[in-house]
């Protein structure tokens, strides 16, 4: 038996690894807001969530088109389609373009403090509220619960 070696200009340049987050399409928890949010500055309550949780971040399209946030975190009919376990929307009116990318979702849940938001006609579950109110003392909650 003979083995021979093949020459190649192949060379590894660099090699990225992902650390923690899962991917926005492989999410099976995603914690995601809107305009709601009033600004970038705000978006620790939503983080602090989705560490509680162990979820993945995602926004509206106004939120991405403002730079708020990434634009691959943008989930709609124009971003990406997901198919989470628990979508949690907080501050999204849930305009048809944003439900597009979320209808697959297992269990819809939104924090919206007009009760007449089209998202609610498609959620599992919704609060009315103000999410600046509610969403701290949900990750109060979680973490409560989970002895973090």
């Amino acid at each position: 038996m003979t083995i021979s070696t093949v020459q190649t200009n192949l060379r590894v340049v660099e090699r990225k690894t992902s650390e923690g987050i899962v991917p926005l399409p492989e999410a099976e928890l995603v914690v995601s807001a809107g305009r709601g949010m009033k600004g970038p500055e705000n978006w620790a309550i939503i983080e602090d969530l989705a560490v509680a949780l162990g979820a993945t971040t995602a926004c509206s399209r106004p939120v991405a088109d403002s730079g708020w946030r990434p634009h691959h975190e943008h989930v709609g009919q124009t971003g990406v389609a997901i198919r989470p376990n628990l979508y949690i929307a907080a501050g999204i009116s849930g305009a048809i373009q944003h439900l597009a990318g979320v209808n697959n979702s297992k269990v819809i849940v939104v924090i919206n403090k007009d009760p007449e938001a089209p998202f609610f006609k498609a959620a599992d579950y919704g609060v009315v509220g103000d999410l600046f109110d509610i969403v701290p003392k949900l990750t109060a909650a979680i973490k409560r619960f989970k002895h973090i």
